[in-house]
């Protein structure tokens, strides 16, 4: 798998997917990468799609990266929540919101241009775009440490239009990195700081990467 993750995007978003279990996340996988292939790829604006599975097997995550928000807004997610539903019927739940945002600056590892053996999608909610702003700051002021971390990759900060919703997308080598990661005290020491700007608490994914898919 060769990875463009972030090449020419101008708006990315965050389709979560919830399952009975790792069973129905396995047929949601391949309905969604059937339906990437079937038509979601040919449409305008498209850059690239990723499909995620979460670890605890009961959630995938469907990221694509589009030309800029209106790409984004005239055919997806509507359609393709209306396929998957009509092939997999209740055992998959739809969230009703989807989360996206427009790329900012972010923070390039070591591993940057390889495929990710872990990743999460950590959505984060806060009271305005000031706030939103000032979060991704945070992450940019952190990669003094993070570009040199072993088996990091990187991590982007995605800001929603209205600007109450911050979306981070760090990935790593793999699982071993991830736990080194988070056990570093460097990381632990900024998190106060972005819980004082967060309104509610957050919703972080843990996922592998199962499917890449680049425009047609």
């Amino acid at each position: 798998m060769t990875s463009a993750e972030g090449a020419g995007e101008g708006f990315r978003t965050f389709l979560t997917l919830r399952t009975d279990g790792p069973h129905t996340s396995r047929k949601t996988v391949t309905a969604v990468e059937e339906e990437v292939v079937g038509w979601i790829r040919r449409l305008d604006g498209f850059v690239s799609s990723r499909t995620h599975l979460g670890l605890d097997g009961d959630v995938v995550v469907h990221t694509v990266a589009w030309r800029d928000e209106a790409s984004a807004r005239d055919h997806y997610p509507a359609r393709l929540g209306e396929a998957l539903l009509n092939r997999l019927g209740p055992t998959v739940t739809l969230r009703t919101d989807l989360v996206g945002g427009t790329p900012s600056p972010g923070v390039l590892g070591p591993a940057a241009g390889s495929p990710p053996g872990l990743v999460c999608v950590a959505t984060r909610y806060v009271a305005d775009r000031a706030a939103a702003e000032a979060m991704a700051d945070l992450l940019r002021r952190s990669g003094g440490w993070k570009k040199d971390f072993p088996g990091f990759v990187s991590a982007t900060p995605y800001i929603s239009p209205d600007g109450r919703t911050y979306v981070n997308y760090p990935q790593w080598a793999d699982r071993d990195a991830f736990e080194a990661y988070m056990a570093d005290r460097r990381n632990a020491a900024g998190q106060q700081d972005i819980s004082d700007l967060e309104v509610a608490p957050p919703d972080l994914l843990l996922c592998t990467l199962v499917a890449e898919t680049l425009a047609a």
